[in-house]
């Protein structure tokens, strides 16, 4: 995606690996575990914002890790580590990546051995959280191309988008290859039913007349968070109605303003789909304005009245907010 944030080209010093931090050429596994061969993992994406104090907060900790554990559940993956684990395996990174600025966290559960285990007697399974040191771009709000998509987006009976599993994200490399083919810089999924549904890292808003309006779980997207807190911002601090609700491809050419929203991409204006302009060409008012209302809460510069950050973590003592049980049990 044009105008994604920016990593270190370097990989970082250390990550947190099977319940300590290790130096990162460590963090191994075996070609013929169940993670290499066939991609028997879930993961979040989690941002950690450094805020004018200096201690990082993280964005919306509990809900990213409520949505790891529930996606292990639909996959049915046991797991050897708890939430409260992982809870304390982000702060303890936290503290090794104090002043280093924003960080893109991938907490990730995976399966080592025993390929349909249900359980831990038959099955090794293991845990890593990365932590990514990440710059916003320069020219975040001059907006990108897409293109919809001729590759459709799975539904439910398949594998279900509720599920964020690394071998789930195999099927938007095709897409995003045919949009880079095409001279965008992503591309719009449809489900089978022809209505629209999200990129391929990203959920999507569009906006007509006084509507904002964006796919609905039930259309095949995943549960987006960012896009739950975005509509906080869209309705309570802008006044908007937002209306979930099937969107067919045409409609999209008619849209006064689109925009993509996710935990890396953050807020990103759509300025044309196949070609065809969106609004003017650049962010609209909607759009800015919802851009810079959920940036300046990440940045800290405007007070967070949602509770979407935990306590600040600097020290070994402070912990990000803890993720409720869940029953069944990113």
């Amino acid at each position: 995606m044009a105008g994604e944030p920016v990593m270190a080209p370097e990989p970082p010093p250390v990550i947190w690996f099977n319940g300590a931090i290790r130096p990162w050429a460590e963090a191994t596994v075996h070609v013929w575990t169940e993670l290499a061969t066939r991609g028997a993992n879930v993961f979040e994406g989690i941002r950690a914002y450094q805020h004018p104090d200096g201690h990082h907060r993280v964005l919306s900790g509990a809900a990213h890790l409520r949505r790891l554990f529930e996606s292990a559940a639909l996959l049915r993956m046991p797991t050897a580590y708890s939430q409260e684990a992982l809870v304390a395996a982000i702060d303890d990174l936290l503290v090794a990546f104090a002043g280093q600025g924003h960080l893109y966290l991938r907490p990730t559960l995976y399966v080592e051995h025993g390929r349909n285990g249900v359980d831990l007697s038959d099955t090794v399974t293991g845990a890593y959280v990365a932590a990514l040191p990440v710059r916003r771009p320069d020219k975040v709000s001059d907006g990108i191309r897409v293109c919809v998509s001729t590759w459709r987006r799975g539904g439910d009976l398949v594998f279900s988008p509720l599920i964020k599993a690394g071998s789930a994200y195999h099927a938007f490399r095709l897409p995003l290859l045919e949009a880079r083919d095409m001279g965008a810089d992503e591309a719009i999924l449809l489900n089978e039913q022809g209505r629209v549904t999200e990129a391929t890292g990203a959920n999507l808003f569009m906006v007509r007349g006084e509507q904002v309006i964006t796919p609905p779980l039930s259309a095949g997207i995943l549960a987006g968070i960012t896009r739950s807190n975005l509509i906080e911002v869209l309705e309570q601090d802008l006044g908007l109605e937002v209306i979930e609700r099937d969107i067919p491809r045409t409609e999209l050419y008619l849209a006064d303003e689109v925009f993509l929203c996710g935990t890396l991409a953050e807020v990103v204006p759509v300025v044309a789909i196949d070609g065809r302009s969106v609004g003017t060409c650049l962010a609209g008012p909607v759009t800015a304005a919802a851009r810079n209302r959920y940036l300046g809460i990440c940045d800290g510069l405007i007070p967070d009245t949602y509770g979407w950050f935990g306590v600040p973590a600097r020290s070994p003592t402070h912990r990000v907010a803890e993720a409720p049980t869940i029953d069944n049990a990113r």
